[in-house]
């Protein structure tokens, strides 16, 4: 058991190995709702893969809408990821699912987990998923009402971007 387990770990190393890590970028916007309130989010983003199915990512980000306040900062996030794409990545499909940080302002601090998939055609991205957060300070909406510290939000995306 023990020289199999070995050979499965040095294995798993030479595919890893194999793979070469690359950085890609974005730009998307989405809109959502949250506590019945809909909102718009605009992030610009950057991507470190160092194997092809894990993402770190972190992006700046701002959001608003008409009853919310106005909120920027960063996510951060590991994300897995499974792929399928043709061979010049201009048709395909990502799931990605994984935790996360936001730092921002407005109280709205957080931990967070996403899951989502992606349509790719050509260099658009289109995609959906959820985001559960779970915030750390209470906060308020411009009617100063109190918000839930925990939040689930729905979320449609459109986003290009490219590599390097």
């Amino acid at each position: 058991m023990k020289k199999f387990i070995g050979v499965l770990i040095l294995a798993m190393g030479f595919s890893g190995a194999a793979q070469a890590s690359y950085v890609s970028y974005d730009l998307s916007g989405s809109t959502g709702s949250r506590d019945g309130e809909s909102y718009s989010e605009i992030h610009l983003g950057l991507n470190y893969y160092p194997v092809n199915w894990f993402n770190w990512r972190n992006s700046i980000f701002t959001q608003f809408g008409s009853q919310i306040n106005t909120v920027y900062g960063l996510d951060t996030a590991g994300l897995f990821n499974y792929e399928m794409y043709n061979s010049s990545r201009t048709l395909g499909i990502e799931l990605y699912a994984g935790p996360g940080l936001r730092f921002a302002s407005e109280n709205s601090n957080a931990a967070f987990g996403v899951a989502g998939i992606t349509f790719g055609l050509g260099g658009l991205r289109i995609g959906g998923g959820v985001q559960q957060f779970q915030y750390f300070e209470d906060r308020k909406d411009k009617n100063d009402f109190t918000l839930n510290k925990s939040e689930t939000q729905y979320f449609i995306t459109l986003s290009g971007g490219g590599s390097f």
